[in-house]
C-alpha cells in the first residue's frame, strides 16, 4: 500500500505571550507512507513493514514564556522532517499461545532555517520523538465450557527523546511492562491488569 496526505492545523491567538507573538500561523504537513502487510502459514503469522516521512511547514510548538515562569505560548518555529520505519510480527505458535513484537526507528529534525524564540534550532531533534521503539509480548488463552481464560504480558522499550526544541532537557531511554489477565464469558468479563510497571 502507499498513501500521500496533506495535513493542516489552524493558526490562532495566544491569550498570554511575549509582545509581538500573540498571533501564530497555520501549520501544514505532507505525509507519505508505504508498506507491506502479509500473512503466512494459513494466517497464523502476520508480518508488516512500513516506511514513512512527514514534512512540516511552519510547525507549531509550545514555548516557555521567558517573562512568566511556568507559562507557555504557541509559536511557529519553521520546518521539520520526520522519517522512519516500523516492523511488526504476530504469530500464533500454538492454539493457546500468541507472541508478538515490533520495532520502529524515527529521525525527526528541524530544518536548517528553523528559529524558536529568536534562537536557531536547525538540525535539532523535534521534541517528544524517541529515536526508537520496541515491544515484545505473549498471550496465553484457554477455552473453558462457558468462556475463555487468558493472560497477557508485554514489555515496551522507548529510546531517549528531547523535551524542548533547544535540546537542553531530555528523557533517557526506558522500558515499561503491562500485564492483563481475566475470564471472558458470553455476557460477563472479569479482568485484572497492571500498566506501566
Amino acid at each position: 500500500y502507499a498513501s500521500v496526505a496533506r495535513g493542516y492545523k489552524a493558526g490562532g491567538f495566544n491569550a498570554a505571550s511575549p509582545p509581538g507573538t500573540e498571533l501564530y500561523g497555520e501549520e501544514q504537513t505532507w505525509d507519505f507512507e508505504g508498506g507491506l502487510k502479509t500473512t503466512w502459514v494459513n494466517g497464523r503469522v502476520a508480518a508488516n513493514a512500513a516506511v514513512f516521512r512527514i514534512d512540516w511547514e511552519d510547525m507549531q510548538l509550545n514555548l516557555p514564556n521567558p517573562f512568566v515562569p511556568g507559562e507557555f505560548y504557541i509559536a511557529n518555529v519553521g520546518g521539520a522532517t520526520s522519517s522512519g520505519v516500523e516492523l511488526e510480527l504476530n504469530a500464533r505458535v500454538h492454539p493457546n499461545l500468541d507472541v508478538f513484537g515490533s520495532v520502529g526507528y524515527t529521525k525527526a529534525t528541524f530544518n536548517d532555517d528553523s528559529i524558536s524564540g529568536g534562537v536557531p534550532v536547525g538540525g535539532n531533534t523535534v521534541p517528544n520523538t524517541p529515536d526508537y521503539t520496541r515491544s515484545l509480548g505473549i498471550q496465553l488463552s484457554r477455552t473453558l465450557p462457558q468462556g475463555t481464560l487468558y493472560g497477557r504480558g508485554e514489555v515496551t522499550f522507548s529510546g531517549a527523546f528531547e523535551y524542548d526544541d533547544l535540546n537542553t532537557e531530555r528523557q533517557g531511554a526506558y522500558s515499561l511492562a503491562n500485564f492483563r489477565a481475566g475470564v471472558r464469558g458470553r455476557v460477563l468479563l472479569v479482568e485484572a491488569w497492571i500498566r506501566n510497571a
